[in-house]
């Protein structure tokens, strides 16, 4: 089992988390909450409790699932090189950026940390002040 955070620590986490969702959802984006995968569509705000690098407040963007489950059918059937996936791909790093540079503007600590099991998701390490 992996080590996690402190309760102390988790709350941290969760109480940056909320606002990391206040901010993009002030920016006009929509958040996705907890709904089923078919059901997301904007941002997620993910809270890792793990206590290494993987640990901490994730954020990501979910297409409509027309677009995403075109992407997938792509994967699974081995069209590497479908405009669909590519599109999809170019989504995903579009909104990546507009949701660091929304973070970033409001004095956020956020980067793409380039994390295998994590693309086109930004890590957030600490709120405005």
């Amino acid at each position: 089992m992996l080590p996690k955070v402190t309760e102390a620590r988790l709350r941290e986490l969760r109480n940056l988390a909320d606002d990391v969702r206040d901010t993009l959802a002030e920016a006009g984006l929509p958040i996705t909450g907890d709904l089923a995968p078919g059901l997301r569509v904007g941002v997620r705000v993910e809270v890792e409790p793990a206590d290494d690098e993987a640990g901490g407040v994730w954020v990501d963007w979910h297409t409509h699932p027309r677009m995403a489950d075109a992407a997938a059918d792509c994967v699974n059937e081995g069209r590497l090189d479908d405009p669909v996936l590519t599109r999809q791909g170019d989504v995903l790093e579009a909104m990546q950026q507009a949701m660091l540079a929304i973070l970033t503007s409001a004095g956020f600590q956020a980067s793409d940390p380039d994390h295998d099991y994590r693309p086109y998701e930004l890590q957030v390490t600490a709120g405005p002040g």
